[in-house]
């Protein structure tokens, strides 16, 4: 039997679609959901309205974060970032939102994610930041190749990049995107005062909403 829903799109392929209904703040509004799977790599992308319609589509890479988004940690940004980028897009009318299932803690996983934790506090390092590198870890070990062909998928090429990493925005404006930044900034609180400045001071993160 052909399943009609999976579509092989030579080196990945894609699931869909599925209508999802989604939480945006008090409200419930209705997406559309894909599942782009790569040889090395997983992804769901979340559709709001026409996207070949919009001048400048919203878009929001959003890394798997089981600390703050499954488990709601104030530690970091993410749950934030996921819950803000939802409620900007419906705003609008228009985005997607692309989810790494395996980006998990910036591509480290879930394991080495916890181990970062755990023995960053054993040792006292106050930011997760300086844990990556004291365990021999990079700080990001992610590549936009897959994100690049998935918005070429969806005839996406003029994006308004909800984010506040250059590193995001270097990536695809160098494969020939036209990006421009849209400051997604969490407020802070006592538990992500610090992180959040250090990835200000040692990231380069855009945090002071410029």
């Amino acid at each position: 039997m052909r399943i009609e829903c999976i579509a092989e799109c030579g080196e990945y392929e894609k699931i869909g679609p599925v209508v999802l209904p989604l939480s945006v703040g008090d409200e419930i509004e209705e997406f559309e959901a894909w599942y782009f799977g790569f040889p090395k790599a997983r992804y769901a992308v979340w559709v709001k309205g026409d996207l070949k319609d919009s001048q400048r589509c919203l878009l929001r890479l959003q890394s798997a974060c089981i600390w703050g988004n499954l488990f709601g940690s104030c530690y970091c940004d993410c749950r934030w970032q996921l819950e803000e980028s939802k409620r900007l897009i419906s705003q609008q009318g228009c985005g997607l939102i692309v989810y790494a299932f395996d980006d998990h803690g910036k591509g480290v996983g879930v394991r080495n994610h916890f181990l970062i934790y755990a023995e960053g506090q054993r040792q006292g390092f106050e930011l997760v930041v300086d844990a990556y590198e004291q365990l021999g870890f990079q700080e990001d070990y992610r590549n936009y190749d897959d994100i690049v062909k998935i918005l070429g998928d969806v005839g996406v090429d003029r994006l308004g990049l909800l984010t506040n990493s250059p590193r995001k925005i270097d990536a695809l404006q160098r494969a020939g995107l036209d990006v421009e930044r849209v400051p997604l900034i969490a407020p802070t609180n006592t538990h992500n005062r610090q992180e959040l400045a250090v990835k200000a001071s040692k990231l380069g993160h855009l945090l002071n909403g410029s």
